[in-house]
């Protein structure tokens, strides 16, 4: 499916912060925009020597993650990272904004006012285009997993944080301590019934709650006898619950568990009266819980999960057909009901759906940030994939994003463009085969080529295209149909691969190829350079000490990146050592760049004059000289700070640096201007 893609326009200002060794001050831009909105043109730079915006693209179709419907259903609000979209009904967009900058673990209305809280337990109110910051760090210094949740009803609003509970307003919140627990659970969930007379929120194996506004306890909630066995065979530590949920009169309460072996597999969600006390498990299938809605009529429960919600009818405790394909992994994250209607949000963004599957609406956000991204030989093409199956196409000369394809059933995993840029080929994450794409149509060509998941590269002249070890003539590659095995294609054996990643160095001749190897104490780290004309015949190789898990190289393999970590005591405790590196040909390492936290995103341009990385809870991107040793910071948005990954990738000139994330609430990626 083909379609056209809007694009973000650029940034208006953007900030250079120097470093201990800067280059750079901070300056403002001025930018051109396109009158069509899309992919715009490059800056004008005020000062010489320094980074700057060239432009910033959009992906579409991103996924979403939390949902929540306006009390009247005139309103429906999504999230994706640190992005809240508010939509009509129907799917109109109204609003498009980042309240804090982070991650957004949960989204509720109170009123005619969303409220939003993040990673960092930060509240924020969002009122039409307007956003507020209305609470910081409610929930102090918060700790690896512990996250703050947050829930809503009328003017009530409460803040679970891993030890109290905040209930009221911001700025006026009444607090409740709660029990210190021995296995160090904090709190879960929270639910604040539909009359504000009662919240439960989830404390490990238990569901307390409390009457408002006295904060009086209430009768604990736990598992239905017989079901409460040992988890995993842990006697000490029963499954612990997952999600918990108020019907519309406050009489019942939903809860979702863990899962629990053997005898409550198939029950993972169970109902309780709160006034006779009783509770009854629903019929289920083996799938963890994370949200529970029930419908406003109280006939049907609804929850989120791996492949499709689950949907209940409560009147005879029966379990529905699920509304979308089962088996398909897209990981249903939030659950709402629109009216009759219910919300699943997922990988493939936010959709209404009719109970029995039918589309009414689609709530459109964009990628956040996307998790591959390439450039073409000639700096005009960058392609770009996300955490979905969508593979897009942005043309930066004409300032507009070209088409966009879904590539591959799970996730798009590597992409490489032939040295024309005429050609594209992406390889699937999860399973063995390659792609290629015309790269004007957007339409496949030529066979999917199995038992490979990515490719090295083209020979000059772009007549031979290498991959998994073999090198196979590309005009009669592409005039086969179907599936083919990698090791029917007609062409070359030039050694068996055995590295995580390889390229073809520009001249040709040679692969450049990286690899994990085992240490005495860990994972080191491997580049070398192998011929590609001479079975098993190697140029150079490096192989580094353990702790270098993350590497880089330039293209013709003689520049090498990586990410130092040295362990300490027989705790295994990790120190961030910086970013070395190194000539693989020599052994001698030639620049050396402490960091204060984990490396988690490593690149080096082509010609190896410079390294670029990112620091695990720093938004900011360093650039190095790998000659004078100086360097530059770029700040990035916070969100950056709680993402996994943010891929860089240099153009093949070194001029220009694609970063994988937005630089406001509208864009996916960056592309940052290198002097």
């Amino acid at each position: 499916m083909n379609h056209k893609l809007n694009a973000a326009q650029l940034h208006q200002k953007a900030n250079v912060l120097p470093a201990v060794h800067a280059v750079s001050s901070a300056m403002s831009l001025q930018a051109r925009f396109l009158s069509t909105g899309f992919l715009g043109a490059l800056l004008s730079v005020s000062a010489a020597g320094a980074v700057s915006i060239q432009a910033s693209g959009i992906l579409p179709d991103g996924p979403a993650s939390e949902v929540s419907v306006r009390a009247d259903g005139a309103q429906v609000a999504v999230t994706t990272a640190d992005r809240v979209g508010l939509f009509t009904p129907q799917g109109q967009r109204q609003a498009l904004v980042s309240p804090t900058g982070r991650l957004l673990v949960d989204v509720v209305y109170s009123g005619n006012d969303l409220f939003t809280l993040d990673t960092t337990g930060t509240l924020a109110q969002v009122s039409g285009k307007q956003t507020k910051v209305v609470g910081q760090a409610l929930c102090g210094n918060l700790k690896g997993s512990e996250g703050p949740h947050l829930a809503a009803s009328g003017s009530t609003l409460t803040v679970a944080c891993p030890h109290t509970l905040l209930v009221g307003q911001p700025g006026q919140w009444q607090r409740i301590d709660l029990p210190t627990l021995p296995d160090g659970y904090g709190a879960g969930q929270v639910a604040v019934s539909p009359t504000a007379n009662e919240v439960a929120v989830i404390r490990a194996s238990q569901i307390l709650r409390f009457h408002l506004p006295d904060m009086k306890p209430l009768p604990t909630i736990t598992r239905l006898p017989g079901e409460d066995t040992s988890f995993m065979d842990d006697p000490v530590k029963p499954a612990s619950a997952s999600a918990v949920a108020y019907d519309a009169s406050g009489q019942r309460l939903a809860v979702g568990w863990n899962m629990s072996f053997p005898k409550a597999y198939n029950q993972s969600v169970t109902v309780y009266d709160l006034k006779s006390g009783t509770g009854r498990s629903l019929p289920t299938y083996a799938d963890n819980t994370r949200k529970l809605a029930f419908s406003t009529d109280g006939k049907f429960l609804l929850a989120d999960g791996f492949s499709t919600p689950r949907l209940w009818n409560l009147t005879d405790r029966k379990r529905l057909a699920p509304p979308q394909p089962t088996n398909t992994g897209i990981g249903v994250q939030g659950v709402a009901w629109l009216g009759q209607n219910i919300i699943s949000t997922s990988s493939l963004g936010a959709l209404a759906l009719t109970p029995q599957g039918q589309q009414v609406a689609k709530f459109q956000m964009p990628l956040a940030h996307v998790n591959l991204l390439t450039v073409s030989d000639n700096g005009r093409w960058v392609a770009a994939a996300g955490e979905g199956r969508q593979l897009n196409l942005f043309d930066l000369k004409a300032g507009q994003a070209i088409w966009s394809v879904k590539a591959h059933p799970y996730q798009v995993g590597s992409l490489k463009f032939n040295r024309a840029g005429t050609l594209l080929v992406s390889g699937d994450a999860n399973s063995e085969f390659v792609r290629f794409w015309d790269v004007k149509t957007g339409k496949a060509v030529g066979p999917s080529v199995t038992g490979i998941r990515s490719i090295s590269g083209f020979t000059p002249g772009d007549k031979e295209v290498v991959l998994g070890g073999r090198i196979v003539p590309v005009a009669p590659l592409l005039r086969r149909q179907g599936e083919v095995f990698l090791g029917n294609l007609p062409g070359q054996t030039y050694r068996k691969s055995v590295s995580e990643t390889s390229q073809l160095t520009p001249d040709g001749k040679s692969m450049c190829e990286t690899q994990l190897i085992f240490r005495d104490r860990g994972m080191g780290f491997r580049a070398s350079s192998w011929q590609l004309g001479a079975l098993e015949k190697n140029n150079f190789g490096l192989s580094l000490p353990e702790e270098r898990r993350l590497g880089a190289t330039s293209a013709d393999c003689r520049v090498l990146a990586v990410a130092a970590i040295d362990v300490i005591g027989k705790e295994h405790t990790y120190h961030p050592l910086g970013v070395e590196v190194y000539d693989p040909a020599t052994g001698k390492k030639i620049q050396m760049w402490p960091s204060g936290n984990r490396v988690e995103s490593l690149a080096v341009s082509s010609d190896g004059r410079r390294v670029a990385w990112l620091e695990d809870g720093r938004a900011e991107l360093l650039i190095g000289d790998v000659k004078t040793g100086k360097q530059v910071v770029w700040k990035l948005p916070a969100v950056v700070q709680d993402m996994d990954t943010v891929p860089l990738a240099f153009r093949a000139d070194g001029k220009a640096l694609l970063v994988g994330v937005g630089s406001q609430s509208e864009t996916s990626f960056t592309v940052l201007n290198i002097p």
